[in-house]
């Protein structure tokens, strides 16, 4: 295919760049029109192929005991191959250590998800191992990672060309069932994939929530997240460039034949919460819901969040004061005037700063949850006020009551005092009993907090504790809008 469509474009061009008498107009318009539908017809052939997985549990935390009887230097040592994935395909064996994928060494486990994250489905594989003190090579070809499936769900894969490269969309839908509207899920800051999500995972019981409720559930993955292909690292991408994604995210959306555009919401987490006015802006949907989130700019923030979550876990109040006046200087210079990490990073109250304030790391230079530095200073740059003024119809704004990570309500009630002094009676706030930052019902924030001190058991206690009632209230809030008629701009 990819040779036919070259000597037809070579053969196309010649032919153009010969026609010079105009009795040839005609034929060569035809010629160059053919030229571009071969070239759409190539890009839109190309489609994005699935990512593929090593397919193995490896121990992050070697026992001494095996580390000496496998004599271990370097290496991941497998403690178990997945049934039916790539690794166990094609022979790895529990004890053997992983030291080499196709031409890349593996040093340790994190360098082996790394060389992961590159393996597409049915590309070939090489995988060196050491057993038993020898070397051994085996071969064979990369097996796709396995796509999300429900009994109750009509899942639909799609993508869309986006710069360079290619998006993974993921639509989910009640089965066989027109669905009430769509919603577009906004994730929160970390970088991780949207697709076939665990058991538990609250992103995944959230979602499947509001699907169970009638609504399909729109999501995208971003960076280099998923299937996506042909973009650079999520962790280096700064949020300006994810904002484009969502926003070329949207509009793909917006072409999808299953989606009554008339019924579009928002739902943005956390982080997901600062990108839903600025799409509600631009494209004006039905709705828009946020948990979780803020509405003040993240300088200001990050500043109330270093004092309240301190104090919350036992810090004097008095003294992350004065630590704070002290940092503000150096944090205001990155996040207000520009002035370059590097050099701030050379004093040790700058470092200090950075590392308290945005969670630096020296080491691999990234900021919270594993993000560029750069996103900060961009997220700061948004002004969700200025986008609920711009943004016509309504907003429903929840805050749990023991979510430490939005720091508390105040910021959700301004955020809906701003939308009912611009646009009266179109906003609603919530207050969630009892309820986290990941939708999980344990308790009041002095509770949270005390179990949070456990996070091994917190984790164990909070897997099963999934507040449903956050979407039967969205859901009811979503339906509501839904029978009132759509007030056009």
């Amino acid at each position: 295919m990819q040779q036919d469509t070259y000597w037809v474009n070579a053969y196309s061009l010649f032919l153009i760049n010969n026609l010079k008498n105009e009795q040839f107009f005609f034929m060569k318009s035809y010629l160059i029109l053919l030229l571009l539908f071969t070239s759409c017809h190539t890009m839109l052939a190309q489609a994005l192929q699935r990512k593929g997985s090593i397919g193995v549990k490896f121990y992050q935390n070697i026992p001494d005991t095996l580390a000496k009887q496998l004599e271990y230097t370097t290496g991941a040592i497998i403690e178990m191959p997945v049934p039916d994935a790539t690794a166990y395909n094609i022979g790895v064996l529990k004890n053997d250590i992983i030291i080499k994928v196709n031409q890349t060494y593996i040093t340790n486990g994190d360098a082996l998800v790394a060389v992961a994250k590159t393996l597409r489905a049915n590309d070939p594989i090489k995988i060196t191992v050491l057993r038993k003190g020898k070397e051994v090579t085996l071969s064979g070809v990369v097996v796709a990672r396995p796509k999300e499936t429900s009994p109750t769900a009509d899942i639909v894969y799609g993508e869309f060309a986006y710069k360079n490269g290619l998006v993974r969309t993921i639509l989910k839908s009640p089965k066989n069932t027109k669905p009430i509207g769509t919603i577009y899920f906004l994730q929160g800051l970390p970088c991780y994939s949207m697709d076939n999500l665990q058991p538990f995972d609250k992103t995944k019981e959230a979602i499947d929530a509001m699907v169970d409720r009638g609504f399909a559930v729109y999501r995208m993955e971003k960076g280099d997240m998923g299937d996506n292909q042909g973009f650079g690292p999520c962790s280096t991408m700064g949020y300006t460039e994810e904002l484009e994604m969502y926003t070329a995210g949207y509009k793909n959306l917006l072409k999808l034949s299953s989606v009554d555009i008339e019924k579009i919401f928002l739902f943005g987490h956390s982080m997901g919460g600062t990108t839903a006015p600025v799409l509600a802006a631009q494209f004006q949907p039905r709705g828009v819901a946020v948990y979780g989130t803020g509405f003040k700019p993240w300088a200001e923030y990050l500043c109330d969040a270093y004092i309240i979550q301190s104090v919350l876990y036992g810090e004097d109040e008095g003294e992350c004061r004065a630590t704070l006046e002290k940092l503000k200087p150096y944090f205001y210079d990155y996040m207000y005037n520009n002035k370059p990490l590097e050099a701030i990073i050379q004093t040790p109250n700058g470092l200090l700063a950075m590392q308290t304030l945005l969670s630096y790391n020296p080491v691999t230079k990234q900021g919270a949850s594993g993000r560029s530095m750069s996103t900060f200073k961009e997220l700061n740059k948004i002004n969700a006020a200025k986008g609920f003024s711009q943004y016509q119809h309504h907003v429903l704004a929840m805050y749990g009551e023991c979510d430490v990570a939005a720091n508390n309500a105040n910021d959700n009630i301004a955020m809906i005092e701003h939308v009912n002094k611009q646009h009266p009676g179109k906003g609603t706030f919530w207050l969630v009993p009892k309820t986290s930052h990941m939708f999980e019902k344990v308790g009041t924030m002095q509770e949270y907090i005390t179990m949070s001190n456990n996070p091994a058991a917190y984790q164990q206690y909070a897997a099963t504790r999934f507040n449903a009632e956050v979407f039967d209230y969205t859901y009811n809030w979503m339906k509501a809008l839904l029978q009132k008629p759509l007030a056009k701009k």
